[in-house]
């Protein structure tokens, strides 16, 4: 074989497509993009994945279906044979681990597990340790140290703003002058309000005025009810109707 000779493997190579050349080079007039339509237009910008209009085989499919918890805590994991590297009695911790490259982010915490063996006497700092890994730091003379996390400050609801405030402590008198100022008012008679004497006044006033008024109207019905004199009587000047003149 030659150089000249050398050649790609069939069918791993095409020429270039030129449209768009004439129509003895066969991709002349519409240079393979049909005749109108969407995929004709100079402006067409599809992707991929474009179905001409249907439902995308990447919406169809159940990957990415159910629920994803955007509040999910992503805990840094950590396995027991990686910690072999230290020597005996170190304490581990997560700044530690950060520094030697173990961990690339310690995230909501750092969590221990039991995969591999533990032959280092280490204590280890973690906010989480698996029931397999705990028993095999212990076994090897280690401790394994939860790192408290203090739980999350949230606003308060609507609903434990109108809960009842708590009641106050009773007030202590303590100074001999509170002490006196309590027995005082304890020993004073309870004072009437200006109001409270009014009020009694007000009413008897208004008793009162209502009797005088009964009385009145009572009058009243006396001077009405006298017996009314005849109307042919000498006293009357007018004479009876009906009659006739003498």
């Amino acid at each position: 074989m030659k150089l000249h000779e050398l050649q790609p493997a069939p069918g791993s190579h095409h020429a270039r497509k030129r449209v768009g050349r004439g129509p003895g080079s066969g991709h002349g007039k519409t240079a393979t993009r049909g005749q109108k339509g969407q995929g004709a237009r100079t402006s067409v910008n599809l992707p991929k994945t474009f179905e001409g209009g249907q439902t995308r085989l990447t919406m169809r499919i159940p990957k990415l279906r159910g629920f994803h918890n955007k509040w999910r805590k992503h805990f840094a994991v950590l396995n027991l044979t990686r910690l072999n590297r230290f020597q005996d009695g170190t304490e581990v911790r997560p700044e530690t681990l950060l520094e030697a490259g173990i961990i690339k982010d310690v995230g909501a915490g750092i969590k221990v597990l039991g995969t591999g063996d533990l032959r280092r006497k280490l204590t280890i700092h973690a906010h989480r340790f698996s029931a397999g890994a705990k028993r095999k730091i212990e076994a090897a003379g280690g401790t394994a140290a939860v790192i408290e996390v203090p739980p999350p400050i949230r606003e308060k609801t609507k609903r434990a703003k109108n809960q009842p405030k708590p009641a106050r402590p009773a007030e202590t008198t303590d100074t001999p002058e509170a002490a006196e100022k309590v027995e005082s008012d304890e020993a004073a008679p309870p004072k009437t309000s200006k109001k409270a004497k009014a009020e009694p006044s007000e009413k008897a006033e208004k008793r009162e005025k209502r009797e005088k008024g009964e009385k009145g109207e009572k009058g009243e019905k006396g001077d009405k009810d006298q017996p009314i004199r005849a109307s042919g009587s000498e006293d009357s000047p007018k004479p009876d109707k009906g009659k006739k003149k003498s």
